[in-house]
């Protein structure tokens, strides 16, 4: 029922084979003996069908099958559901026929093929599947068993009413014409569906004229030992037109009829195509075709969802077991690194001993020049002073201040590879804040401990960070008070109104990419900014001389500490690893980096580093390993999968990197690793696949089963 020309016809199939050459050529004959493809049956095909009749490989490749899916030889005619038209379908199964190395053989091997592959689909609990199986069914029947094709169709038909299954009756028409060749012997049967077509259409001059041909008794004909009833509107015209009955007619004659009833039937039937019964005929297909492709997507989508829980099960087993924390916490330096620079903290001053304050003022920097520190910078009224330097002999510290509530000293537990350091004598514990750091196995510092339960048979026995109690204390001043009321949930509220102004959530031990990890004491992630732009910076020098502007330390928060890296090297951070940063960070920096952390957060809005929980993550993992399996099973070509690759890659990475701004630290490394690895073990299976249901068609061969046609050879 096409209206292509013949030329265009054979310049479309010309132009196919000059583009993917003649192997591509093969696989499109045999794809046209079916009268629906879907990517699995033409698969199939390519695995079952890679020898011609004499055992000679034809060289087809498994790309074959895409490109012959996205090829102007195939008309999508619902989703990954394929047909060819029928000008096209009948040009290259004749070309197959007349192929000296397939012939009537290779037609007959395909019939088998396909009633052994439509087998399950006949039992299907999907009406509309059945039907469609149905009618591929008697396609293949036709060329193997032309008698019983006839006799089933001919009972399909005697279950029709003429009156309400005007739809069916076309398609039937539609169907036998596509299957005419291999039914030529029963032309009664051909010449009743042209006759019933035309009827349904209104052309019953027509319908008694092609009656009028046929031997009718009492309204009915024998078609393959089945009566057909004939409407007597039919009957009426019929005995009006004197014509000799086919069985009548002399066996030379009668051969010369059979090619002019296939003439005569190839020619009518085009015109239906515009009639309003075919457009509901036609409907109809387009229905079943639907209803089927959704059936066997199920079969595509349970094999990706297989074998992409699989993979991500996998995954996350390797990243419990920590071969992937690496891997992710160098993905988090990384997208640290990349953040846009903030400006530096307007509330922070450092005071910086260097290498040239160590010469001019020998080491350790005795009280009294501390203490001169000290009351130079009291005296442009700072909000609070913190002190990380450490001298065995401070018994005397800001001895000669007025006031040291606002002045914050230290010590350290035996946790940073140094022996434990006592607080200056002279100071209460509440001005007391611990510097220990926690470094990661590659000596990275990526998390805060705020708070710690300390022995109290220790010299340290604050339970306060130094940078936790420097931001406390300002903010205090502020207003802005600590609450402790959820052991989990640390908070910093309003004084009068007890609003939340941030909270701070301690991690667990399976944090982000974390998994396992010592999860002591009160830890957050350490939200640094860039180290350029860490705060305003001033030498021990300038302080003690006064070469400093007021404005720079009036009511902000001054933190004092040594960066000589002959006093101490300092720690390895994420920034680190930039070509103009320095090899290791000093440790009042880091200090700072924490205090400036929680003052942004309260006083910014700057976000915390959150993360997903640990089903979230799964889920997160697991819809990029789906997406991986798809983009395999959708897109066959190479190149096209690789370019999908590295979109879907830059995509996950892009969400990764607008949600890190945020805050959000989301998995990257399991994902990108589970997108790749789902769709190699898919684009895997849909290349091997093929391969074994040869093999299993082998075997049901040797077993005698009834597709033991599939693979002969001669």
């Amino acid at each position: 029922m096409s209206k292509m020309r013949p030329e265009v016809t054979n310049r479309r199939i010309e132009s196919f084979g000059k583009r993917f050459g003649q192997a591509h050529l093969y696989l499109a004959c045999h794809a046209a003996f079916p009268l629906a493809l879907t990517p699995d049956l033409l698969y199939r095909l390519w695995a079952n069908f890679q020898r011609d009749i004499h055992a000679k490989m034809l060289g087809i490749p498994w790309i074959a099958v895409a490109d012959l899916l996205l090829s102007s030889l195939c008309n999508e005619v619902g989703h990954e559901l394929y047909e060819m038209d029928i000008a096209v379908r009948k040009e290259l199964l004749k070309r197959l026929k007349d192929d000296p190395d397939f012939g009537q053989q290779r037609l007959n091997e395909l019939a088998n093929f396909l009633l052994d592959y439509i087998r399950q689909q006949l039992h299907s609990d999907d009406p509309d599947v059945q039907d469609l199986a149905q009618t591929q069914r008697w396609t293949a029947l036709a060329y193997v068993q032309p008698s019983q094709a006839a006799r089933e169709l001919a009972l399909a038909l005697s279950k029709l009413n003429h009156k309400q299954d005007t739809a069916e009756l076309v398609r039937f028409a539609s169907l036998v014409n596509t299957v005419a060749e291999p039914l030529a012997e029963f032309e009664p049967l051909l010449i009743y569906t042209r006759g019933m077509a035309s009827f349904v259409r209104g052309d019953i001059e027509s319908a008694g004229n092609q009656f009028a041909t046929l031997p009718v008794e009492n309204n009915q004909i024998e078609v393959a030992g089945v009566s057909l009833l004939i409407p007597e509107q039919i009957t009426k015209v019929s005995r009006q037109v004197e014509v000799t009955p086919v069985t009548q007619i002399p066996k030379s004659k009668n051969q010369k009829i059979k090619s002019s009833i296939l003439n005569i039937f190839s020619s009518l039937l085009p015109s239906m195509q515009t009639s309003d019964t075919q457009q509901v005929a036609y409907a109809s297909q387009s229905s079943y075709s639907r209803r089927y492709h959704e059936t066997v997507a199920k079969g595509w989508l349970q094999t990706v969802l297989v074998i992409s829980l699989g993979i991500t099960a996998l995954i996350l087993g390797v990243r419990e077991l920590k071969w992937l924390e690496s891997w992710e916490l160098r993905a988090y330096d990384q997208m640290l690194r990349l953040r846009p620079t903030e400006a530096p903290d307007p509330r922070i001053l450092l005071v910086t001993v260097t290498e040239d304050d160590l010469r001019q003022y020998r080491w350790p920097v005795s009280d009294s020049k501390m203490n001169e520190l000290l009351a130079k910078l009291e005296s442009y009224q700072p909000r609070v002073i913190g002190i990380n330097i450490y001298r065995p002999e401070q018994t005397n510290l800001g001895a000669s201040l007025k006031r040291r509530d606002n002045i914050v000293s230290t010590c350290a537990f035996s946790s940073v590879g140094l022996p434990e350091i006592a607080p200056p004598s002279n100071f209460p514990i509440d001005n007391v804040g611990f510097i220990d750091l926690i470094s990661d196995k590659d000596g990275i510092v990526r998390r805060s401990l705020l708070f710690a339960n300390s022995p109290k048979d220790k010299k340290c026995t604050t339970n306060f960070s130094f940078a936790a109690l420097l931001a406390i204390k300002y903010l205090e001043k502020q207003g802005i008070e600590p609450d402790f009321s959820d052991e989990n949930n640390f908070k910093l509220v309003d004084a009068h109104s007890q609003k939340v102004k941030a909270s701070f959530k301690i991690l667990d031990s399976n944090a982000g990419g974390y998994k396992s990890m010592d999860d002591g004491g009160y830890q957050i992630m350490l939200n640094y900014r860039h180290p350029d732009s860490l705060a305003q910076e001033i030498t021990f020098s300038q302080a003690l001389k006064g070469n400093i502007n007021p404005n720079w330390i009036k009511d902000r928060l001054v933190i004092i500490g040594t960066k000589s890296p002959s006093l101490h090297p300092g720690f390895y951070t994420p920034y680190n690893a930039l070509p103009n940063q320095p090899a290791r960070m000093p440790a009042v920096f880091i200090h700072a980096q924490i205090a400036s952390q929680m003052l942004s957060t309260v006083l910014d809005k700057r976000p915390v580093i959150w993360y997903f929980s640990g089903s979230a993550e799964s889920m997160w993992v697991w819809g990029w390993s789906l997406v991986g399996g798809v983009l395999a099973w959708r897109i066959q070509h190479s190149l096209f999968l690789g370019l999908a690759h590295g979109i879907a890659i830059v995509t996950l990475f892009g969400l990764c990197y607008v949600l890190f701004l945020q805050g959000g630290w989301i998995p990257l490394v399991p994902s990108a690793l589970a997108l790749v690895v789902t769709s190699v073990s898919v684009r895997v299976y849909v290349e091997f696949q093929p391969r074994l249901v040869h093999r299993q068609t082998e075997e049901s061969r040797k077993n005698k089963l009834p597709n033991n046609n599939l693979t002969k050879k001669s």
